[in-house]
């Protein structure tokens, strides 16, 4: 949709809050020093193609963690985008097809939220987990320009990376949906900065979808498609992908994968670290998704006793807190060392892994790590 098009919708009565000319024009200055290259990034990787790569996460010392730092999930290559070319579709049940550039999204007003993004399948204790200050526009926004249909179920995102997911198929598009609720939640952003900077190439550049409290794979990077329906979504990333699935007698039980679980780690000590001083200070962070952590505790017997550590007293929605314990320790020789979180609805980490899964999803028990004391 052309500019003057979308300016019309804007003054159409529909209470919004303007960008200042001065604001615009300053994004739109950024534009022709844009970087389309990856960050250089220290990351643990793990695959070149598709790159994965995780957050060290025994470097933890902030809230926010850098971009360049920042895991990375990709199910395909990343695709080349070139901005000047770049458009953002919305299509299915709608009265008003959007075809945007990049240009007029700059022209939408923005929000910024701190967000804490978790993969799926991120291990206890694993890197795949990250937090980051993200700017974009509200996805509700958009749907609203483009005037939703009166029996709209689910939004599509459609990223632009294409590949062989089932050898048995053909190649596909990465995409998700979500429920017309969420897609509508004003925390639901689609965002081009990250971290006060520009969105990097493995983070989605030049828009990615930010779906707070929920699984990154929701968080649809290479953003360039946004389908409206009107039915359940029965694409593969939907029916075959990122599923719960539970062991039922002779049958099993599966479910969509959606919100964060709640869930803690050790940052330090490291597994294997030697360790001399007392009292010695454990650290890490803890999450819940949409939920808050009400409690972080913390075991150096094997989970025989467990103390309360301090948490940040100020929690931001959507956001890990960063928790600390003060360990006095009496003896010499190898200690385990555990953590578990609590949040405000009364959920728990596990102690273990429950038996019945038979899925690699929200892996979420109690974290260890074995230390030396010297």
């Amino acid at each position: 949709m052309p500019s003057a098009r979308i300016s019309r919708l804007c003054n159409s009565g529909e209470k919004t809050t303007p960008v200042t000319r001065r604001a615009f024009c300053t994004a739109l200055a950024t534009l022709a020093t844009w970087q389309e290259s990856p960050l250089h990034a220290s990351r643990i990787s793990a695959s070149v193609n598709p790159q994965i790569e995780e957050f060290d996460f025994s470097t933890l010392n902030g809230l926010v963690t850098p971009s360049g730092e920042f895991f990375v999930r990709n199910h395909f290559v990343a695709p080349n985008l070139k901005l000047r070319s770049w458009r953002l579709r919305i299509t299915g049940s709608v009265k008003t097809p959007l075809d945007m550039t990049f240009s007029d999204l700059l022209r939408e007003s923005t929000r910024t939220l701190s967000v804490t993004l978790e993969c799926a399948g991120n291990r206890v204790g694993g890197g795949a987990v990250g937090t980051a200050r993200w700017t974009g526009v509200p996805l509700e926004r958009l749907l609203r320009l483009a005037g939703l249909g009166s029996a709209v179920k689910n939004v599509r995102l459609v990223g632009a990376d294409r590949g062989i997911e089932d050898p048995s198929r053909p190649p596909t598009l990465y995409m998700r949906s979500l429920p017309l609720e969420k897609a509508l939640h004003p925390d639901t952003l689609l965002v081009y900065q990250m971290n006060g900077g520009h969105l990097p190439v493995e983070h989605g550049f030049p828009l990615r979808a930010l779906v707070p409290g929920w699984y990154a794979m929701d968080s649809v990077k290479w953003l360039d498609h946004i389908e409206v329906l009107e039915h359940e979504d029965r694409s593969l990333f939907m029916t075959e992908r990122y599923l719960s699935n539970q062991w039922r007698g002779l049958d099993s039980e599966k479910h969509r994968i959606s919100r964060v679980q709640v869930k803690s780690q050790i940052a330090r000590p490291r597994e294997g670290e030697l360790i001399g001083e007392s009292p010695y200070v454990v650290r890490g962070a803890a999450w819940a998704g949409e939920n808050r952590v009400t409690k972080v505790q913390v075991s150096v017997d094997e989970g025989k006793e467990w103390h309360l550590a301090e948490i940040d007293k100020e929690q931001q929605p959507y956001t890990w807190v960063l928790w600390k314990f003060y360990w006095s320790f009496q003896r010499p020789g190898s200690h385990v060392v555990s953590v578990r979180a609590f949040d405000h609805k009364g959920n728990e980490q596990p102690l273990s892994r429950d038996l019945h899964r038979l899925d690699g999803y929200e892996l979420n028990w109690v974290h260890s790590v074995r230390c030396i004391v010297k």
